[in-house]
This record gives structure tokens, C-alpha cells and sequence, in this order.
């Protein structure tokens, strides 16, 4: 490069100089930051997964994976990642199921669940005496699966005392009659004997037993649905009973009874009554309304809605807000209860 200094032609080799080094200063900037930061390659995560296998008790449930619809039913295997997941399972006229389950890496985990039909109220009769050592076994028992396991909006329990091996055992004394004729409908021998729905007898004692036994009737969809309310006013005890019939078929309405028994809860003693040393008692008989051989409903012949009710003077022993009123509807020739309600 060349410039006019005073009319001379001056050619500029120091700048043309600081020029070059300037580019190769750059060029060398350029070369090491292209050592020392090369371009990366994106590292794909890598996934682990695990399966769960899903059984229910009624078949064909959908499955639901984090509120998804997997278009799976049951009984079948989901393969998901691992970790916490949330499963559904859901079927037309069942409670939805809802399981919290954590997927372990190449592991298979296998579930069981149980389906509650809607509305399905199971009833378990129980026939104790205050001097049956079992029988304080067996009433932990109901009173653990009503409170603990199942809530009284899936099992309710009427429990009827027996004169064996005590014939004083105060709670029949109250009310011998309608005791006899429970005890001799079902032809009970000892005590304690659990009936659940009319028809199974588990081992009063084996809370496995009983619970599976629950299980399978909770399965069953009801054709009935019990309502149950209930007003006092002093000792003037007045029960009002909705029975809806939803479904007729394979119903013989000639042989359906409908009973309805007043119990009292959280019975106290100071000292054990009897023998084996239970001074608390729960859900005892009181009465049973009309009678103890119930209403007949031969006069029901189609779906719809009716209406019952019952009256009672309490009795001045018993504590009113301990009273509650049991009501189902049971086939007097097979035993078979169909369904209950309450006013728990």
C-alpha cells in the first residue's frame, strides 16, 4: 500500500505488518477454541423399564396408566418405566379402583384387586354369647373389617345372642323370641357362627376367611338399593325405608322378605357380663320389625320405587344415639340375602 505525504509516495509496510499479525492472532483464537470446545453430540437418556400383570376379581375392567387409557383389559401386563405410577380400573356399574404402584426395573409385579359392586351393601348376621370365649375373637374381627377395612357403606352387622353356653346371657334375656327365631331359620349349633348374605359360613375366627367371603359378595351387582332413615321423637322411634327394584330378572318376589332390625351400638358394662371377659358389645339385636318373619314383598312384581315404615317405642335402657336400624331384603326359601341398607 502506498499515501501521499508531501507530494512523495510513501508504501506502508508497517501497517500492511500489524495486518498480518492481527489475522494470524485471530486465526489462532479461532484454532483453539475449536480444540477446546468441539461440537457435542446429544446424549439420548437412557429408559429403564418394568411391568405390572393386573387381575381383578370381575373380569374386563379398563385399565387406566397416569389417567391414560391404555385400550387394555383385565387381566393383562402393562410394560411402563420405572418408577411411581398410577393405575385405574374401571368397569360399567363398579366402584373405580384406584392403585398407587412403584415399577421396578426388569421386574414383573402381580396385582390382585377387588371391584365393590355399586351400591352393594353386604350384611354379616353373627350369633355370639357373652360367655363363648371365640366370640371375642370373632367380634374383633367384624368390628375390624366395618371399621378398618370396608366402612359400614360396604358391611353392616347384626349380632344375635344365643343362650349357649350361657342361658343368662342378658342380651338374649331382653329379647329371647326374636333370637330363637333367628337361631332356628339358619339351625344354629354353637356359638360363634358368622353368616355373611345368608348363605356363606366362613370360620368365625379366621378374619381371612370372612374377608374373602365379604369379597365375593361384593362382586355381586345389586338389584336392589336399600335407603334407611330414622327420627325419634322422646322414646316414639319412627324408621323410613326406600327399596328401589332395578332389575327383575330371575327374581321371585313371592319368596322375598323384608326385614328390618333395630341394634344398639357401644353397649358398656362396669364388669364383664359373662364369662369371657367383654364388657363392650356393638351392634346388638334389639328388635325386629314387623316381626322377626319381616314383611312379605309378593305384592312388588316390576321395577320402581316403594315405600315402608316402621315404629317403635324404645326401650328406656337403651341409649337413643347408640340405636341404629338394619333393613334386607332376604329369599326366605334359599336364604340368599340380596342386599342391605342402614342408617350408619
Amino acid at each position: 500500500m502506498f499515501t501521499l505525504v508531501r507530494g512523495k509516495i510513501i508504501e506502508l509496510k508497517e501497517s500492511h505488518c500489524a495486518m498480518r499479525k492481527i489475522l494470524i492472532l485471530f486465526l489462532a483464537i479461532l484454532y483453539v477454541s475449536c480444540e477446546t470446545n468441539p461440537p457435542t453430540t446429544p446424549v439420548t437418556p437412557i429408559v429403564e423399564y418394568g411391568s405390572v400383570k393386573l387381575i381383578s376379581n370381575v373380569p374386563n375392567a379398563k385399565i387406566f396408566l397416569d389417567g391414560n387409557d391404555t385400550g387394555k383389559l383385565t387381566p393383562d401386563t402393562l410394560k411402563t418405566t420405572v418408577g411411581n405410577h398410577t393405575i385405574e380400573l374401571v368397569k360399567e356399574n363398579y366402584d373405580s379402583l384406584i392403585l398407587n404402584i412403584n415399577i421396578l426395573k426388569n421386574t414383573e409385579i402381580e396385582l390382585t384387586a377387588n371391584l365393590f359392586a355399586a351400591n352393594k351393601i353386604v350384611l354379616i348376621e353373627d350369633f355370639a354369647n357373652v360367655s363363648c370365649g371365640p366370640c371375642v375373637t370373632s367380634n374383633k374381627i367384624i368390628e375390624h373389617l366395618i371399621n378398618d377395612n370396608f366402612g359400614t357403606s360396604k358391611l353392616v352387622a347384626i349380632k344375635y345372642p344365643t343362650n349357649f353356653p350361657s342361658p343368662v346371657d342378658p342380651f338374649y334375656l331382653a329379647n329371647g323370641p326374636d333370637c330363637n327365631a333367628r337361631m332356628g331359620y339358619y339351625n344354629i349349633l354353637f356359638a360363634p357362627t358368622t353368616i355373611v348374605d345368608g348363605n356363606l359360613r366362613p370360620t368365625s375366627t379366621d378374619s381371612n376367611d370372612v374377608k374373602n367371603k365379604i369379597f365375593s359378595e361384593l362382586a355381586k351387582v345389586p338389584q336392589f338399593i336399600i335407603d334407611v332413615s330414622a327420627s325419634n321423637a322422646g322414646s316414639n322411634y319412627t324408621i323410613n325405608i326406600s327399596v328401589e327394584v332395578k332389575d327383575i330378572t330371575n327374581i321371585d318376589f313371592s319368596k322375598l322378605v323384608l326385614h328390618s332390625v333395630v341394634t344398639e351400638t357401644n353397649i358398656e358394662f362396669a364388669t364383664p357380663p359373662g364369662s369371657n371377659g367383654e364388657t363392650k358389645f356393638y351392634d346388638v339385636m334389639r328388635k325386629m320389625l314387623p316381626s322377626n318373619q319381616g314383611e312379605s314383598l309378593a305384592s312388588i312384581n316390576q321395577v320402581g320405587v316403594y315405600n315402608f315404615q316402621r315404629q317403635l317405642t324404645l326401650n328406656s335402657a337403651w341409649i337413643q344415639n347408640n340405636i341404629n336400624t338394619v333393613v334386607f331384603i332376604q329369599n326366605k326359601d334359599t336364604k340368599e340375602i340380596y342386599q342391605a341398607g342402614s342408617t350408619f
